[in-house]
């Protein structure tokens, strides 16, 4: 009796070659970026809806509104920077704001 013959896998990649040639198919869009493709989105008189909503904060933020002011500092000059203060296993350790970059 003569030995079957040896069938391939017809499953296998060549050596080399990726099983997957265009990568992960991408998810949806992120909320971030439906919020920033209907911000772009002509609202009136020529302006976006980001422009009408960067006024209004302005407008806000000229009356007093705490919140405004903080929102405004925080996107013009950023977040302040934190310092975190921790102790472990009797080890203090302290991390001042240009420290701490680099564990992030």
């Amino acid at each position: 009796m003569s030995e079957p013959e040896k069938q391939v896998n017809s499953g296998q990649w060549k050596k080399g070659q990726s099983g997957n040639p265009k990568g992960r198919p991408r998810k949806g869009s992120s909320f971030a970026e439906i919020l920033r493709e209907i911000g772009e989105q002509e609202y009136k008189d020529d302006m976006s809806r980001m422009e009408a909503m960067s006024y209004k904060l302005w407008s806000e933020a000229s009356k007093g509104h705490q919140w405004a002011i903080t929102a405004l500092m925080d996107r013009i000059d950023g977040k302040p920077k934190q310092i975190v203060d921790q102790t472990t296993r009797n080890v203090n350790v302290s991390i001042d704001g240009e420290d701490a970059e680099a564990y992030t």
